[in-house]
């Protein structure tokens, strides 16, 4: 097995982040215990049935972390918002295969931005269907949805880490990333599988020690020698 570090990137859709407040304390909680990113879930109401915020929110962010902000678009139409996404600060932009109707346009509109370009799947869509964009480098995070997307809390489905192994198998360099339903239980297998960044929302922020429950989220073993690009 490659070594490597796993990183976490927590889901603050598990919080109120309406609540200022609320949301600078998470945020200043997930970074004093280590997290690597913050990830944003965006929900149009249309992709999927719940609407969350726009690039407004993202641009807040920057303003109140110094992690790097790990965007997953669930929206309709993803290449009518990557300009405003780039602008607001994103690091990390995703967009989900289903929502694009020309993939290899849309992954080559962000990478142009020079942003760490991310492709998710939902759990109905097959790994093969994006296998062409991973052969040909367009791709630097593939997201694996170990949930429907759309809401937060649902139970792991079961075939997401195998799903994990799969991509793994095709291509050795992508980073892979789990989004959904992961837990304590389910985090080792899913490291084992070849996964690198590990999403969580009220594993987290439920947690008595969020410090704990991230590093053992991360795992132990795993050793970074080679240099990481993001």
């Amino acid at each position: 097995m490659t070594p490597r570090l796993i990183k976490v990137s927590p889901s603050i859709l598990a919080i109120d982040y309406n609540n200022d407040e609320v949301l600078e304390k998470a945020l200043a909680d997930i970074e004093k215990a280590k997290a690597n990113y913050v990830h944003v879930d965006v929900m149009d109401g249309k992709f999927v049935k719940n609407k969350t915020f726009d690039h407004k929110f993202v641009d807040k962010l920057k303003d109140k972390t110094n992690l790097m902000l790990d965007v997953h678009l669930m929206v309709e139409n993803p290449d009518a918002v990557i300009d405003d996404y780039a602008n607001a600060g994103a690091d990390i932009l995703t967009v989900h295969y289903e929502a694009c109707k020309d993939a290899r346009a849309t992954l080559k509109k962000i990478s142009d931005k020079n942003i760490v370009t991310g492709l998710a799947i939902s759990p109905k869509t097959p790994v093969l269907k994006i296998k062409d964009y991973l052969d040909e480098g367009l791709v630097d995070i593939v997201v694996v949805m170990g949930v429907k997307p759309g809401a937060c809390g649902q139970a792991f489905i079961p075939g997401s880490a195998e799903k994990v192994a799969e991509i793994r198998e095709l291509n050795k360099k992508v980073y892979i990333e789990i989004d959904g339903g992961v837990t304590l239980k389910n985090a080792s297998l899913l490291r084992k599988m070849g996964v690198n960044i590990i999403v969580s929302g009220s594993t987290i922020f439920n947690a008595k020690n969020m410090k704990k429950v991230i590093k053992n989220l991360k795992g132990r073993g795993f050793f970074n020698k080679i240099i990481n690009k993001f």
